[in-house]
């Protein structure tokens, strides 16, 4: 903790920031009369007193380098000092300024144009800073400054350097952020400008899309993504594409040079993007164990098989189609888990049910009235109009009014009408322990003619989840497009829930899929009855949260307003904010502070939004999924601390107005960073 006053010169004012390698302070200058910002270098824990003082020279080292770097796009470093235990305190420009990361976090993504501006400052600065042999290491969001006057900067450099240059006697330590650092450092520790302009992509990345290519809620998942997954395809990128599919490419030798990227962005900041050449190493395709030939898929044994022919099949044109049946999702035979998925790949389902045991169930039922469609599809298909469906299993889940409904076994499928949209759930009481290991296996694309993958990605849903989303072509030649959501909510209990729809219709597709995964509610573990799918009418048409439970107000010191969320039925993830405390608003304020160190409301958890470690980060409420983001302790000085990252909640800018947004931060005996419960 630096002193109140430091050398006599520099009047400690407040804290800015504080993160893994240290604080930052604004402090005054009295000899010049300007602001500055003083970065109190912080060694991890554990180090030896050898590996200390080697921290402490690189620092300086680097520092002294840095200092000799004159760009408009690095914050420049004015004096290095020492603290009473030798650690460095290095003196800064201070830029009042907003970082990139707060910005995407409380305002959301940023435009293309915005985004390649913001983009081509930070690579002048790279530029700059490998031609003098220094490399960042840490590009982020959260280290690139947005100044009130427009100014761009890149913080923080060399100091990542410093670190991990050092021998470190520590094991089992992941220095910098996992979620934008580059496959060759995280797969073989290899540094170098290529790696810097990973990150710069990284960035990118999340500055469309809200959030980076590799996020997700645990820094182990994040490099197990990275090592494993090909780069997402960003989907807001409009003239940033080329750029980003350059620079994300994993080997740095195929990966965009800085001069390609410069060009690249200053074409996206016209609006006129340029195609760029990528060259991508061919991965060749796993061979097939004998375990994966032959599977036959659990839940499906009563539909036909491609090479089956039964009178039940019918005869015309479209009966070669409609014996035809694949997996959805494909990995059934691999039983992502234990779950299998069947889909027909023919223009027309047939109009009966198939496989014995199946019923078609009316979806328009009296008593369940219809709900307006998420969105508009896109040709000639109509809107969605929604129930709610009630297994006899217990499960419920919002599905598309007046679908029709078949069952096999333990699969239910909804088929829209003469038409090609589906809805499939299927449930298992032996889930596998890893949705991600089974939905990446490369045997989900032997089974789909011209299959590509789009995205492959952990998601925060229940205890451990995955989608997949892909594109492939049935066997009548029509382009169509899936996503699959594969997870379990209980030890003994998984789901697997997919949306098929035509290619042209996907926009209004994805958005379905979002209300049926935000609607549905499993089973409980009491049992039931034999499944088969039927309209509830007793529930409501809007799928609803479950009941909140009993707790307590927790209310800012500062602010005396309680954390609140505006909606509570709205689907994962829900921003927290301050609002005024009000017996009407339990639903949206009393939580429960249970022994795990969760704390809930309406049965969903306290979250930080992508496991982050940094001062920022947005707090939010999401479904429970037991990681250290989602623990925390109300300790003596009555600060609300998040166990993973050890920072605290406050509201955003220290406000204290009804629907302040909240972001944990560095902890300080501000009462911002107050609570007590009521």
């Amino acid at each position: 903790m630096l002193p109140l006053l430091v050398t006599d010169r520099y009047e400690v004012l407040e804290i800015l920031g504080q993160g893994g390698m240290g604080r930052v302070w604004k402090a005054r200058d009295r000899m010049l009369q300007r602001d500055v910002a003083i970065k109190e270098i912080v060694p991890p824990p554990g180090l030896t007193d050898q590996a200390r003082q080697e921290l402490r020279i690189r620092s300086l080292r680097e520092a002294r380098a840095i200092a000799q770097l004159d760009h408009a796009n690095v914050v420049r470093v004015f004096d290095v000092l020492l603290g009473a235990d030798g650690d460095p305190q290095i003196v800064m420009e201070y830029v009042p300024s907003r970082s990139l990361h707060d910005i995407i976090t409380t305002d959301g993504p940023v435009p293309p144009v915005r985004a390649a501006a913001i983009g081509l400052a930070v690579l002048g600065a790279l530029r700059a800073a490998h031609r003098a042999g220094i490399m960042h290491r840490d590009v982020k969001p959260a280290n690139i400054l947005v100044g009130a006057d427009g100014r761009i900067v890149l913080t923080d450099f060399g100091l990542a350097t410093a670190v991990e240059d050092v021998n470190l006697t520590l094991t089992g330590v992941v220095l910098g952020s996992p979620a934008y650092v580059s496959p060759e450092r995280a797969m073989r520790g290899t540094v170098g400008p290529e790696g810097d302009l990973w990150s710069l992509g990284a960035t990118l990345y999340a500055a469309v899309e809200g959030q980076s290519p590799y996020a997700r809620p645990s820094s182990l998942m994040s490099l197990t993504a990275l090592v494993t997954e090909p780069p997402p395809t960003a989907r807001h990128a409009g003239p940033l594409a080329p750029v980003l599919a350059g620079l994300l490419c994993k080997e740095p030798a195929e990966r965009l040079d800085a001069e390609t990227a410069e060009q690249l962005l200053r074409a996206a900041l016209d609006g006129t993007p340029r195609p760029v050449a990528v060259t991508r190493r061919p991965v060749p395709a796993a061979p097939r164990s004998p375990a994966e030939i032959g599977v036959r898929p659990i839940g499906v044994h009563d539909v036909p098989s491609p090479s089956a022919g039964t009178a039940a099949d019918g005869a015309g044109p479209g009966a070669a189609h409609r014996r035809r049946t694949l997996l959805f999702g494909g990995v059934a035979a691999l039983t992502a888990l234990g779950l299998a998925i069947g889909i027909p790949l023919a223009n027309r389902r047939q109009s009966g049910a198939t496989g014995s045991g199946a019923q078609l169930v009316d979806a328009a039922a009296t008593g369940v009235p219809p709900t307006p469609g998420a969105a508009p599809t896109t040709g000639t298909l109509p809107p969605n109009s929604w129930s709610v469906y009630r297994d006899d299993s217990g499960f419920t889940v919002p599905a598309p009014r007046a679908w029709q409904v078949v069952r096999h076994g333990r699969q239910v499928e909804f088929h829209e009408p003469d038409g090609d949209r589906m809805l499939v759930v299927s449930e298992t009481d032996s889930p596998r322990s890893d949705p991600m290991a089974e939905l990446s296996s490369p045997a989900v694309g032997e089974r789909y003619r011209d299959y590509r993958r789009v995205e492959l990605l952990a998601v925060n849903y229940h205890l451990k989840a995955a989608d997949l989303e892909w594109s492939f072509r049935s066997d009548a030649g029509t382009a169509m497009h899936a996503r699959q959501r594969t997870f379990t909510t209980a030890k003994r209990k998984g789901y697997s829930i997919g949306w098929l729809t035509p290619e042209a219709a996907w926009p209004a597709g994805a958005e379905a899929f979002r209300v049926v995964t935000a609607g549905f509610r499993p089973a409980s573990m009491t049992g039931g009855a034999t499944p088969s799918a039927t309209p509830d009418p007793r529930r409501s048409s809007t799928p609803s949260a479950p009941p909140a439970q009993a707790g307590h107000q927790l209310v800012g010191v500062a602010s005396n307003r309680c954390l609140d969320i505006s909606a509570p039925d709205s689907p994962d993830p829900v921003r927290l904010r301050l609002f005024d405390c009000r017996d009407d608003r339990a639903r949206n304020q009393l939580w429960a502070m249970r022994p795990d160190g969760s704390v809930q409301l309406g049965g969903r958890c306290l979250d930080v939004l992508g496991a982050s470690s940094d001062a920022g980060a947005a707090i939010q409420l999401t479904t429970c999924n037991t990681t250290p983001a989602q623990q925390f302790t109300l300790n003596e000085a009555r600060q609300l601390v998040n166990t993973h990252s050890g920072l605290c909640l406050g509201a955003v800018g220290q406000s204290t107005a009804n629907g302040a947004l909240i972001e944990q931060r560095g902890c300080s005996a501000s009462s911002h960073l107050q609570w007590t419960r009521k």
